[in-house]
């Protein structure tokens, strides 16, 4: 059995409007969130958020600053990154993982989402 990941990493992604890119869940809760996941192997943060940037919206991102770094209850602790688009453009994966990605107002999340 592999041992649960302990570490994640985040990207939020605002366009010039201000609104953030998010992917909804094409499993468990089907919760929007932004794109992210957990490091895996040896991988760094920053390698983890440009892949899963990547896996669940299509687009290649930069990483512009690290806005926090969170301890969750389950003492898994992930990284938010600010991000920024270098190349492409927001899609849906045929991978199955994600149900959508799309542009919301900060203040126009929908339900369920993360917390």
């Amino acid at each position: 059995m592999e041992p649960r990941p302990t570490q994640g990493a985040a990207a939020a992604i605002l366009d010039a409007r201000g609104r953030l890119l998010l992917v909804k869940e094409n499993y468990d809760r089907r919760r929007y969130n932004l794109p992210g996941g957990a490091l895996e192997g040896e991988e760094t943060a920053l390698d983890a958020v440009a892949r899963e940037a990547f896996e669940e919206t299509g687009v290649a991102v930069t990483v512009d600053h690290v806005i926090g770094v969170y301890r969750l209850e389950n003492g898994f602790t992930a990284t938010l990154f600010r991000c920024v688009i270098a190349d492409g453009l927001p899609a849906t994966p045929e991978s199955g993982e994600i149900a959508e990605v799309e542009w919301f107002a900060p203040t126009e999340i929908p339900h369920p989402r993360s917390n």
